[in-house]
């Protein structure tokens, strides 16, 4: 699967995920988290264990896990990755996109690729959870038809924070 999308002269692809995009995946994360949200370095131990999990599902066909690229380097800048929580219920994991190109749409057909492919498998919901400092994040999830369930605060990465889990529901979504 690629789809490919035109943002000024630059051309943004979706492809698999490899094990080779382990590291920048990794990276990226913790750049951005330690940077902007002040997250502590065990950040990045929760970003690769979340990885281990998502790689033991690589060979699922229910699972998906996306990379964008931009430019002719196939430079990678944002990822997302959908699988099986039960066998009617997927999660959305590592939602992540460069800040140069948020605002764009990319982020919203990213996860909108993965709610077809939810939609396909036939799940019947699917789950995210997040923070409320990411505004963005949950502005996005709402606009495609999350609902909140639960807000608990959560001392996370040495940050007060709420976390905020989102379920979306398929049954009323069309493919």
């Amino acid at each position: 699967m690629e789809v490919v999308m035109s943002f000024e002269k630059s051309a943004i692809a979706f492809r698999h995920y490899r094990l080779t995009d382990r590291q920048w995946v990794i990276d990226a994360n913790v750049a951005h988290y330690e940077r902007i949200e002040q997250f502590e370095s065990s950040f990045a131990g929760a970003v690769s264990k979340a990885l281990d999990l998502i790689e033991e599902s690589l060979d699922d066909p229910k699972s998906s896990f996306l990379i964008a690229e931009v430019g002719e380097q196939s430079q990678p800048i944002g990822c997302v990755f959908f699988s099986s929580e039960t066998s009617t219920t997927g999660r959305l994991r590592l939602f992540y996109l460069d800040e140069q190109y948020r605002g764009q749409g990319i982020g919203r057909r990213m996860v909108g690729e993965l709610i077809e492919h939810a939609l396909g498998c036939g799940f019947d919901a699917i789950l995210v959870s997040t923070f409320d400092r990411h505004e963005a994040a949950c502005n996005l999830y709402r606009k495609l038809g999350f609902k909140e369930f639960a807000r608990k605060p959560a001392m996370a990465f040495g940050q007060q924070m709420h976390q905020i889990d989102f379920e979306k529901t398929l049954s009323d979504h069309a493919l």
